[in-house]
């Protein structure tokens, strides 16, 4: 069975390095992002349960590790958390080795599977009703300043600043109140005060928050072969904290355990993020602009120790407030 990959981010790369590594014939087909580092979005941090799945591919993470961070400021408040920037380009490129990236569309007939690896485009699936996206802004930004791992709420998403090296930083924001780079602006950690601060690179995009399960069918059949989305493109993106990077892979996993089997895989990929559905409540009763109580906070609570992060009761109820 001949297969495509539609999307080389990082979850279509890792998809790839796995069936290749499979001896399976993958063609990967890609457009081109239009930015500096040549991946969008860019998105250089990650959380606990990367360095694992890398392994199972063969990859050694600390390899592409940046910083390590053991807490986190979110709002004025210090946070036990277990975080990680990484060299998000050159992972890509490495897990891409020996593939040519194809710039055009799959060609009718030729294959029996495309994987839709598109991220919030969905390229292949069809719409989702139910759809939530979150404009964002990224930034790499150079200064001489030592600055923290921070994170500031507001509304639905946050502003966020991880450091990459010594005088490096992602700095970013997805917001559905205000536009992303005004609020970065606003908390003046891009520069626009007269901070000595150089923008390296930037770029603009969206977030999809929806959840699997409100991003139903993951598989469908098309004339002459089947589309699996994957990743970001079936909602495998935590819609509370944003994290895509680690669901994006473990769905890529999900895809191999149940490839003869679209059904399996729908129902697997509903079981490993059934916690998604609850996360999307929240975020729901935050859009309709609804009072977050206890149960909101057992979500928080619960689901930021999937990430490494130590948030008791009494914290998640405070981050809460914050956000509605």
């Amino acid at each position: 069975m001949r297969t495509a990959i539609l999307g080389a981010g990082l979850t279509g790369a890792y998809l790839y390095r796995l069936l290749s590594g499979q001896g399976r014939q993958v063609d990967v087909f890609g457009r081109d992002p239009g930015t500096r580092c040549g991946i969008s979005p860019c998105a250089w941090g990650t959380s606990r349960g990367f360095a694992e799945l890398l392994k199972e591919a063969g990859i050694d993470a600390s390899v592409y590790s940046l910083s390590h961070a053991d807490h986190v400021c979110i709002d004025g408040l210090t946070v036990e958390a277990d975080l990680f920037t990484f060299d998000k380009q050159r992972l890509i490129e490495d897990m891409l080795a020996g593939a040519r990236i194809n710039r055009s569309q799959p060609e009718a007939g030729l294959y029996e599977r495309v994987v839709d690896a598109t991220g919030v485009a969905r390229a292949l699936l069809p719409p989702i009703v139910d759809d939530f996206t979150l404009p964002c802004a990224q930034f790499r930004v150079r200064t001489d300043e030592t600055l923290d791992n921070r994170i500031e709420l507001g509304g639905i998403g946050y502003a966020w600043c991880f450091p990459l090296s010594n005088h490096d930083y992602h700095i970013g924001c997805g917001s559905s109140f205000s536009d992303p780079i005004e609020r970065l602006k606003a908390l003046d950690w891009i520069g626009s005060n007269g901070t000595p601060r150089k923008i390296v690179c930037g770029c603009k995009g969206e977030i999809r928050l929806a959840s699997p399960h409100a991003s139903l069918p993951f598989v469908v059949h098309k004339q002459g072969y089947e589309v699996w989305g994957v990743g970001e493109a079936i909602g495998c993106v935590a819609p509370l904290a944003g994290d895509g990077i680690v669901p994006g892979l473990k769905s890529a996993r999900l895809l191999l355990e149940w490839w003869d089997d679209p059904d399996g895989y729908t129902r697997a990929v509903l079981q490993e993020f059934g916690w998604m559905k609850k996360e999307r409540a929240v975020v729901d009763k935050l859009r309709r602009h609804e009072k977050l109580g206890l149960d909101s906070a057992w979500v928080l609570r619960n689901n930021s120790k999937r990430m490494g992060m130590q948030v008791g009761l009494r914290e998640a109820s405070i981050l809460l407030r914050h956000l509605g």
